[in-house]
């Protein structure tokens, strides 16, 4: 019974912390929100397939290393070489699968920490439950109550750190423009990834010959969060820079106002604007205002990516059509009356538009 018991715990205490922790990561995206379906997808490819075939694949690493018998010599080869190396290259199977298939969605740095923390979420969320009904059946309450509070609060972060540095590895070739940087980037990530965690590992099985080691471990983790955060921070602050600068011709072609332009630059006018609409119930304009911020910061970094990278995955068609998505969005807001409708695909037009921004034939 107090398996079952020490199971539901488990989960509930796992969920729990790795939500408030996704939530948090998720805030740090403030202007443009990845999507759902692919945060969901980086989610669990931690949560299921990563830890499985790691799983697989630590079992057959280990098989050459039972000549080292059950000691510390096994104990470190396994857990500081083979685990952190298996491991973080599983994770990071599901970054390149968004780099390479979901490359308009990549856009930089800030989307690798994002992506890259969701999948050592989900990691650490079923590595977590597993070790804490682990030590439940072998040391009881007592060994429980250790293991959760060391995995889900001291330690809670660092799978996510890992792989959020192999994030940033992507995040930096996305924008690279020499093609030897984004292909060395990501390594160097991936690398940084297997180091940190190697690390990690380290000074926990060190730890059964001295406590103190586990205080390396500690530091390593906690200094490594602090600079993955402030990178985070700085890029969130260059993703505003952005914004402001491919977005002020905009407002000259008619696709934003200018009091929509200097809304869109600032997360909190933003929130101000949406929160007006919460407050007098308007749930439509509420989205409708979510939707065009979220537009009108996509078709700024698509501007920028084709500044450059030039016209990469059609990115030239992406910001035409951005444009089209903004100007009938603002239409169907009251904020703008069209003027006339393009007589092939029937969007709308403004004044000034010498050719349809979607289809592009001459108005």
């Amino acid at each position: 019974m107090h398996v079952l018991l020490g199971l539901v715990l488990s989960i509930l205490v796992s969920l729990t912390t790795t939500a408030l922790y996704v939530a948090l990561v998720w805030w740090l995206d403030r202007h443009e929100k990845e999507p759902l379906s692919l945060a969901a997808a980086a989610f669990l490819w931690g949560a299921i397939p990563a830890v499985l075939a790691s799983l697989v694949a630590e079992l057959l690493f280990d098989v050459p290393l039972v000549a080292l018998g059950e000691g510390v010599a096994y104990q470190l080869v396994s857990d500081s070489m083979i685990a952190p190396a298996v491991e973080e290259v599983v994770k990071a199977v599901a970054l390149l699968g968004l780099f390479v298939f979901w490359r308009h969605e990549f856009d930089n740095v800030l989307d690798g920490i994002i992506y890259g923390a969701l999948v050592g979420f989900g990691f650490a969320m079923t590595e977590d439950i597993f070790y804490s009904v682990a030590s439940l059946g072998e040391g009881g309450w007592g060994d429980w109550g250790m293991i959760v509070v060391m995995r889900t609060l001291l330690f809670g972060l660092n799978h996510s750190f890992f792989t959020a540095l192999t994030g940033i590895g992507f995040g930096y070739a996305r924008l690279a423009r020499e093609r030897w940087k984004r292909w060395l980037a990501p390594l160097v990530g991936l690398g940084a990834a297997i180091t940190f965690h190697a690390i990690h590992n380290l000074g926990a099985s060190l730890a059964e010959v001295s406590c103190l080691t586990i205080l390396f471990s500690i530091v390593a983790d906690w200094g490594g969060v602090l600079v993955v955060a402030t990178i985070a921070l700085v890029t969130a602050r260059q993703e505003q820079r952005c914004i402001a600068a491919e977005l002020r011709d905009e407002v000259a072609s008619g696709t934003l106002s200018a009091r929509e332009y200097e809304t869109a630059q600032s997360y909190r006018r933003r929130s101000a604007t949406r929160w007006r609409a919460l407050r007098a119930r308007d749930w439509r304009a509420w989205r409708q205002w979510g939707r065009l911020f979220q537009l009108a910061t996509d078709l700024a970094f698509k501007k920028r990516q084709f500044r450059v990278m030039g016209d990469e995955k059609d990115n030239a068609a992406r910001i035409a059509h951005l444009r089209s998505r903004i100007v009938t969005l603002r239409r169907e807001m009251g904020l703008i009356v069209a003027s006339a409708f393009c007589t092939h695909c029937g969007t709308p037009l403004l004044a000034n538009d010498a050719f349809c921004r979607t289809c592009g034939q001459p108005t």
